[in-house]
């Protein structure tokens, strides 16, 4: 097998738990990029939340967001495929979150929306430090969110019971799927949408085999991609089914992890 692309997810993974990027891993994408080999972001993040990363490693042609539900060609802003959750399903969704009193934001492909209580004190929301330092002004507060063509929604629960209720009622409306992308953080999406397949549909598009990419990845909404791909690397912070379905495991987001299987795994691949 010759290597051909490293598509890495991006919070728990490439990102250390700070919501930084390491110098180490930084260079190891530099010398990647050096022999040719194409890196991706995967990751649950809309591009704009995602860009810093993307520019600090070199991942500036292709991205996939939003947890498949958009790949775009950045350089020619050429969106290779995207999908909406519908307005019925949306309502359904607010009126469960509400109901639940949970913090949630809607993602449409260019804009991020959360209740208007939680735009004005994103520091009561659970989010990261580092996150709200970067992003918060990027989020704006809605009304009807029928009209927002919205393509996924992003939940913070952290209370087992409630998240038991919320998973009950999710899955209740059969039209949407709940993963977690990190402790405690879920994301609700299209049913059927995932990693896994964006990864394929980018590979139709480059004409590559996905046995010539290594994927690397830490949570649940990582799976389909590392089954999919030809190298599955995981975390030392990986949740235990993705150690599982790995053919190596590497060490943790806050030790470099992302930069070893860079330096120590994928060159026995090309």
């Amino acid at each position: 097998m010759s290597l051909k692309m490293v598509v890495t997810d991006l919070d728990g993974t490439l990102l250390t738990s700070a919501d930084t990027l390491t110098p180490a891993t930084a260079a190891a994408f530099t010398d990647l990029a050096a022999q040719n080999i194409i890196s991706v972001i995967a990751t649950g993040r809309m591009y704009q939340e995602a860009q810093f990363a993307a520019e600090h490693i070199g991942a500036t042609r292709y991205f996939i967001g939003m947890n498949g539900a958009q790949t775009v060609d950045l350089h020619t802003q050429r969106v290779i495929y995207e999908k909406t959750l519908d307005e019925v399903t949306v309502g359904a969704l607010v009126e469960i979150l509400d109901a639940l009193g949970l913090f949630y934001q809607i993602y449409s492909h260019r804009a991020v929306y959360a209740r208007a209580r939680w735009v004005n004190d994103m520091g009561a929301s659970g989010m990261k430090a580092e996150y709200i330092r970067r992003f918060a002004a990027l989020i704006r507060p809605f009304t009807d969110a029928e009209d927002l063509c919205a393509v996924k929604f992003f939940v913070i629960c952290k209370d087992d019971d409630i998240k038991a209720e919320l998973q009950r009622r999710i899955t209740a409306l059969n039209t949407v799927t709940m993963v977690s992308s990190y402790p405690g953080y879920f994301e609700i999406l299209p049913r059927g949408l995932n990693k896994g397949d964006a990864l394929l549909r980018l590979c139709a598009h480059l004409d590559i085999s996905p046995q010539s990419v290594a994927a690397i990845g830490d949570s649940d909404n990582d799976v389909e991609m590392l089954m999919q791909a030809g190298v599955a690397i995981a975390m030392g912070n990986a949740y235990p089914r993705i150690k599982d379905i790995a053919d190596h495991i590497v060490p943790r987001n806050d030790e470099d992890g992302v930069a070893f299987a860079l330096t120590h795994i994928i060159p026995k691949y090309l």
